[in-house]
């Protein structure tokens, strides 16, 4: 089943809604997640009410999302600073995201091969998940210039594409 979700990001100094959407049933189809799309465009929010607008004239139930917004604006400053769990967590959340939007919108991220997945997998284990991480343990993952500078452009060709995708905005009747 295919469940819809309001998912608020900072993206070019604005914040915006997209519908992220999964499908709890994939199984070996490989990844579905991706945001919602119409006429090639991604469709967004401006304010909560346009959600409800966006699910009827899409005939989509949302579940109830999470109104902090992911920050999409320079996210790869992280880089810069001492890995911690939150970082490497926003970096591959970031990264996931931008996969799902490439994805939705039939566009590549290009983010597989030797490099980026080794930049990926650090990313993932810096998570430090309980079902990962031995007790115990902790892992601190160091990207050296040239995998930050991986990790950067898949960023970067990930905003490009949502960028050049945005469509129109939901309007609730007075926006």
């Amino acid at each position: 089943m295919r469940m819809s979700y309001p998912h608020w990001i900072q993206f070019q100094g604005q914040k915006l809604g997209l519908v992220w959407q999964t499908d709890d049933e994939a199984g070996d189809e490989g990844d579905t997640d991706g945001v919602l799309v119409s006429e090639g465009q991604i469709v967004w929010a401006r304010v909560q009410e346009d959600f409800l607008e966006l699910a009827r004239q899409h005939n989509i139930t949302l579940e109830a999302g999470n109104e902090e917004p992911q920050n999409l604006d320079g996210i790869e400053d992280l880089l810069q600073l001492p890995a911690s769990d939150d970082i490497c967590a926003q970096l591959l959340n970031a990264w996931n995201l931008l996969g799902d939007i490439a994805r939705s919108v039939n566009a590549s991220l290009d983010d597989r091969g030797p490099e980026a997945d080794k930049c990926y997998e650090k990313l993932f284990y810096g998570n430090n998940l309980p079902s990962i991480t031995p007790p115990g343990e902790h892992y601190s993952p160091y990207l050296d210039d040239q995998e930050q500078r991986v990790v950067t452009e898949i960023l970067d060709r990930g905003r490009v594409i949502l960028a050049s995708r945005l469509g129109r905005r939901a309007t609730t009747s007075g926006n």
